[in-house]
């Protein structure tokens, strides 16, 4: 089966690290949306899918009471779009 997926046109094999941007280990293309009292802000930081996804599943609270209540990857779009985050 695998040779025929290969010999389908258009098909392109990919070498490890192009395999990595699609399982999140690559540039860290995410960032994390947190919600505080005064509203929210994208977060400086860079994150992995994995890693944004965790900040967002884990429902943890921040020091100061504030959380990740949403995250936007590279593959979403610009940064910062509300109508992009995953929530």
């Amino acid at each position: 089966m695998l040779e025929n997926i290969l010999n389908l046109e258009g098909v392109t094999v990919l070498n490890k690290k192009q395999q990595s941007f699609i399982n999140g280990a690559g540039d860290k293309p995410c960032r994390v949306f947190v919600r505080n009292k005064n509203g929210g802000y994208w977060s400086d930081n860079v994150f992995s899918v994995a890693e944004a996804q965790a900040a967002y599943n884990s429902g943890d609270r921040y020091s100061d009471g504030s959380f990740a209540s949403g995250y936007c990857c590279a593959s979403c779009g610009s940064f910062g779009s509300s109508t992009s985050i995953q929530q």
